[in-house]
Order: C-alpha cells, then sequence, then structure tokens
C-alpha cells in the first residue's frame, strides 16, 4: 500500500513540475524510487514486522498523493481526504505533528478562495480522524497487560499522546553535537551550533540514504531537490520542512524512523529521474534530426535506466538474507517454550521478552492459569498506580501507606514484599535479566529453576537439580536456532541473548557457585566473542573469589599483556595482590584504577576492604564514605551497608 501511495504520489508530482509530460514517459521515472524504497533494509524488514513504521510511511505517501490531488484537480474534496487521513496518521505516529508547518504552508500558497471557512472544515475534518485516540482509555480500562502509560487520567492520557517519555532520547545526539556551551552564549555562538547541529543531520541523512539505497538515491535526492525548488517553490518548502523536522528528531535512531525522509528523497528522485531521462537526454519522439542523432540518445536513456533497475536488483540479491525471517524467530521458537514449560498458576515477571509474553498470554490466550508482571512497573515513581486490586485482583498487593515512594530502595523494598506476600501461595518466577541483576541486589534471593525462569524462594522452595540445568537447557535451545541459515545476519537476535547469557553469570556469582559462573562466561567468550577487559576482569574476580589465585594472576597476566593501561587491569591487579596477601600493592593498584576513572565505585570499594583488611580501619572508614558518594545502583549501596555493618559489629 506504501509502494502504491508513493507511486501514485511520484506521478502526480511529475505531472504537476513537468506540466507536458505524458503519463507512459512518467512511469520509469516514478517506478524506480519505489523499487528502491521497496527492496531497503528497513522498509523491507519492517514490513515483516507488528509495528507502527510502514503504516507511517504509508500515511505519508497517501497525505501527500491527496495534496497533490488537491492542486492539480483543483478539488476541495481531497484536501478534506488529506485531513482526514492526517488526523487517522496522527493515531499511528504522533510524529505527524511535524507536518503541519509544512500543509499550512501549502494550504496558505494554494487555496486562494474562502481561506478561514475551508481551513475550519479541514480542521473538524481532522478531528474526526485524530478521534481514534479515544480508543486509548477505553482498551486501558480494560486492564490489558500491553497499557502504555495507563493513559485512564487526562495527564496520562496527553502524557502518552505526546511521548513525553522519549523525548529526551530523541534529542540527546544533537545536543551532542553542540558540545558544552557557555550559560549565557552570544548569538554568534548560538548561529555556529545551529550551523554545526545542521551540517550533522544534513550528513547524517546523506549518509544514510547511501548505505540504504545506493548512493544513484542519493544523486536524485539532492538534483531532485533542486529541481523542486526551481519548479514549484511552494512544494519544496512544504517537502523540505518534513524532510528537516523528521531527521533533526530522529538523527539519533534513522533507518525505519526515517521513513518520511525516505517518502521524499523518493518523491525527489522521481523528479531528478525523469529531468535526466527526458529532458536531459531528450525526447526521442521529438527530434527532428537524422537517426545517427536519434539512436545513441535511446541507447543514453536504456543505459541509465538499466543502471538504475540494476541498483534496484542489487539491493534486493544483497539484502534478501539479512531480511529473511522464515527460520528465525526467537520468540515464537524460544520464549513460547519458555512460557508453556513455566509452573502452573505462576506470576511470570519479565522485562527483556515482557512484549511477546504479553502477546502470547493476551492475543493467542496460551496460558490463562498465569499472571504477567512487568518488572519495570515495579520501579515507576508511582509503582502502586499500575499495581490495582481491579488489575490483578488474584494477586496480594502490598498496602501502598507503608511506603513513601519518590526512590529506587522505596520502589526494590515493595517489589520484594511483593515477591514475598505472593510466593506463599503462588509460583513466582522472574525471567534472567541483566539489567535487572546490575542494578538491584535481586540475583542472591533467588533459585535456579528452568531455563531462564529463576524462582523466588518461598518457605517450601529448595533448589532442586543441577544449578546448571536451567543454563544447560537455555544452550541447547540456542544451538538448535544456530543450525537455522541466515542467523548470522541477524544482529537483533544477538542482542536478545546478550541480555539473557550475563543474567546467569550474574546470578551465579551472587549466590557463590563460581564454578557454574565460569561456564557462562565461557560461552560468553566463545559464543558471543566478549573477550575484553570486562571479561577478563569478571573472570579475575571469579578466580580469586573461588580460591585459584594462580589462574587468577594468569589470567591478569593475559590482561596486562592486551590491555596495558585500563582501569580493569589494575582492577584485576588489585584484586589478585590482595588474595596473595600484598595489601600495599593491592592499594596502589586501585588507587591507578580510581586515576583512570575518578566517578567509578568500585576502587575505592575495593581499596575501603583492602585497608580493612589489613588492619587499618580509621582509613578504611574514610575510604568507605567516598565510595559512598560514587554510588550508581542499589548493588553498590548494599555492599555498603555489609562493610558498615561489620565494623558496627566489631567495634
Amino acid at each position: 500500500m506504501t509502494l502504491v501511495a508513493l507511486y501514485l504520489a511520484s506521478s502526480k508530482m511529475l505531472e504537476l513540475c513537468f506540466p507536458e509530460s505524458s503519463p507512459d514517459s512518467r512511469v520509469v521515472p516514478s517506478l524506480i524510487p519505489s523499487c528502491l524504497l521497496a527492496f531497503s533494509i528497513p522498509f523491507w524488514s519492517s514490513s515483516l514486522v507488528a509495528e507502527v513504521y510502514t503504516l507511517h510511511a504509508f500515511f505519508t505517501g497517501l497525505i501527500i498523493y491527496f495534496l497533490l490531488l488537491w492542486k492539480t484537480q483543483n478539488n476541495l474534496s481531497y484536501l478534506f481526504l488529506a485531513a482526514l487521513f492526517f488526523g487517522l496518521s496522527a493515531g499511528n505516529h504522533a510524529t505527524v505533528a511535524f507536518y503541519l508547518p509544512a500543509i499550512l504552508v501549502l494550504f496558505f500558497a494554494w487555496q486562494k478562495e474562502n481561506k478561514i471557512k475551508t481551513l475550519g472544515f479541514s480542521v473538524l475534518v481532522f478531528l474526526l480522524g485524530f478521534s481514534v485516540y479515544l480508543y486509548l482509555p477505553i482498551r486501558s480500562m480494560a486492564e490489558p497487560t500491553i497499557d502504555w502509560g495507563n493513559p485512564e487520567t487526562l495527564q496520562n492520557f496527553l502524557y502518552q499522546v505526546t511521548d513525553r517519555r522519549h523525548a529526551e532520547l530523541h534529542f540527546s545526539e544533537m545536543n551532542e553535537v553542540s558540545g558544552n556551551m557557555a550559560p549565557a552564549p552570544s548569538i554568534l555562538e548560538k548561529a555556529g551550533s545551529a550551523f554545526s547541529k545542521a551540517g550533522y543531520v544534513f550528513h547524517q541523512l546523506i549518509n544514510d540514504l547511501g548505505r540504504q539505497f545506493t548512493w544513484l538515491m542519493v544523486i536524485g535526492f539532492l538534483g531532485g531537490a533542486i529541481l523542486c525548488a526551481r519548479k514549484f517553490f511552494p512544494l519544496f518548502v512544504f517537502l523540505f520542512i518534513i524532510t528537516a523536522l523528521n531527521a533533526s528528531f530522529f538523527v539519533g535512531w534513522r533507518e525505519e524512523s526515517y521513513f518520511p525522509s525516505y517518502i521524499v528523497a523518493c518523491l525527489w528522485a522521481a523528479l531528478f529521474f525523469y529531468w535526466l531521462l527526458f529532458e536531459k537526454l531528450g525526447d526521442a519522439d521529438d527530434i527532428k534530426d537524422s537517426k545517427k542523432f536519434i539512436q545513441p540518445k535511446k541507447n543514453t536513456r536504456f543505459a541509465v535506466s538499466s543502471l538504475a533497475f540494476a541498483c534496484v536488483l542489487w539491493l534486493l540479491i544483497s539484502n534478501y538474507l539479512k531480511v529473511d525471517r522464515s527460520n528465525n524467530y526467537f520468540a515464537e521458537s524460544y520464549l513460547k517454550k519458555e512460557l508453556l514449560s513455566a509452573d502452573d498458576e505462576s506470576i511470570l515477571v519479565t522485562e527483556v521478552s515482557w512484549f511477546y509474553m504479553a502477546y502470547y498470554l493476551d492475543v493467542m490466550r496460551l496460558r490463562d492459569d498465569m499472571t504477567l508482571v512487568k518488572a519495570a512497573d515495579f520501579l515507576e515513581e508511582d509503582p502502586v498506580y499500575y499495581f490495582t486490586p481491579r488489575r490483578y485482583p488474584e494477586l496480594k498487593l502490598p498496602d501502598p501507606q507503608k511506603y513513601q515512594f519518590g526512590s529506587t530502595e522505596l520502589a526494590f523494598n515493595y517489589m520484594m514484599d511483593f515477591f514475598r506476600m505472593n510466593s506463599t501461595t503462588q509460583p513466582v518466577l522472574i525471567e534472567q535479566n541483566w539489567l535487572l541483576f546490575e542494578e538491584f541486589p535481586l540475583a542472591e534471593e533467588l533459585l535456579p529453576h528452568k531455563n531462564l525462569l529463576l524462582k523466588f524462594p518461598s518457605s517450601k522452595s529448595k533448589a532442586s537439580g543441577n544449578s546448571l540445568d536451567g543454563f544447560n537447557k537455555f544452550k541447547m535451545w540456542l544451538e538448535e536456532e544456530l543450525k537455522k541459515p541466515g542467523l548470522q545476519y541477524q544482529p537483533k537476535w544477538i542482542n536478545k541473548i546478550i541480555f539473557y547469557l550475563p543474567s546467569f553469570a550474574n546470578h551465579f556469582h551472587a549466590t557463590g557457585r563460581y564454578k557454574e559462573e565460569r561456564e557462562v562466561l565461557k560461552v560468553l567468550y566463545d559464543f558471543l566473542g566478549l573477550r575484553g577487559p570486562d571479561w577478563s576482569l569478571k573472570m579475575v574476580d571469579n578466580l580469586v573469589l573461588d580460591g585459584k589465585n594462580n589462574e587468577g594472576r594468569l589470567q591478569w597476566e593475559k590482561m596486562r599483556k592486551y590491555f596495558p593501561n585500563k582501569f580493569q587491569t589494575f582492577l584485576a591487579k588489585g584484586l589478585v595482590l590482595r588474595s596473595e596477601g600484598n595489601f600495599q600493592g593491592a592499594i596502589d593498584s586501585f588507587h591507578q584504577a580510581s586515576g583512570l576513572e575518578p566517578g567509578a565505585f568500585r576502587p575505592y570499594f575495593e581499596k575501603s576492604r583492602t585497608l580493612l583488611m589489613s588492619g587499618k580501619k580509621d582509613k578504611a572508614v574514610s575510604f568507605l564514605k567516598i565510595a559512598e558518594k560514587k554510588i550508581k545502583s542499589l548493588k553498590d549501596l548494599k555492599q555498603i551497608r555489609n562493610v558498615q555493618q561489620f565494623l558496627e559489629a566489631a567495634s
């Protein structure tokens, strides 16, 4: 549908900019950019998943097509159709709001009579389409598992509609480009910053077009923009505004987020290809010259068209394996197995795979006996807003009056109380999550369970079987996945695994299962190729804690060879020297590590522990206070408190 709308819009724009063109002459120039878009990786891959992006592209192409029809046919019905689909598209992707200034430019340039009346009726038609948003609070009140922003109140509704949750992410990269400016920058500095940002956006857009479409599209984009400005300036301004705002807002995301810019690039490229084929090379049918002159023109036109379609063929061949998902559905082949293997009537707490699990429970209805809980809901500013008796009527919810929310620690305490209360009557299963276990002291509270699942212990819970059983099951399923063709072209699949495998290592480390942790670290080394200083530090830490000091020293010596001046190498050296009783050498190493990363928590904390082990209690306390100021997670806070409790008991 997007490609058809784009083809029609391209043909209509050629008709507008080249009134003398015939319908037949507009076919090839309109077709080439549409085919380039069809087989580009972002568009092709987005067409195979349930997402907003290709529908966003369809609405964009359709709105532009109706606006062009309005101009060429001089019929207001097409303007109102554009307004209707503009409203509908806002219900799919809110960034169509950026089109408003561009549409107003065209409206005031093209509408000569009854402007206020026509504009007012267009707004009413827009609101009719925009009314799809009313479905959000209605659906939210039914308490579905997938309930973005919980938009049941006006405040939450506006928060969700305006997408304020992600606003900072979009402009963060732009802010980095401008650099650190003075508190009150001069006009010249502001102009320089704006110029730098504009240049950066333009560079990223051109680079992205070249990478996704071949550089033929870049030539068409630039050449077509110049032609559009010369032939129909209001139309150029309209398309330029859409591109500039879209490219700026999504400069840190690009690819599928750039679809509106891709649509404009295709429209401008169609102009350029028409000009090149039928104006620059001349129309052979109109040339009143000898056959000797006509034939070279035809040959050149054929060569240019062949080159363009060769680029299309190249994209098709080179991108097919990269977008082919016919044998690679991680959610279907692995997460579905995980869900079906979960305990009866269990509570599943997940984050990385929450979206997939919600689909299986809400849409596929695979496990009506289970309750799905999103881990991130516990860490909102007000968790009790999400954990209501209406949403979870069968679960035990902690009394919100006992909590004063506002910090991560208090939210974590609420989560732990939720687990304790419900684990007495239902299995509480927590899916492996590297980010969750890095941030919170949760991993040590859990028991090994099945595949990706860990279990929150109740009074009746006991660890059953080998603690590596779940990991081995997970590894076996991964090996089955790896046999499928084309998997090496799926970086998103690998990214999912990166969240799960380190989680096993974190859990085994936190629970003192160092042999099991080494098994996971070896898989990370062999399977994911994680062989940098971070991996080496984890291995040294593991070996030292497991009493294998000689092996720990050998691993550190490898670090000294391959990563001689790294923060992790000096930290590992301190751990090794301390395990050998060389406390002063360890303190010096931790001091060097803190010099490389002054904001890091661990060098100061390890220095404090080493001073305490060497009997220098006063110095240990002073460095513990420094470490306390550099806390970045609840895990850090817990370690500080453990040492403080030891000091209090010793005194």
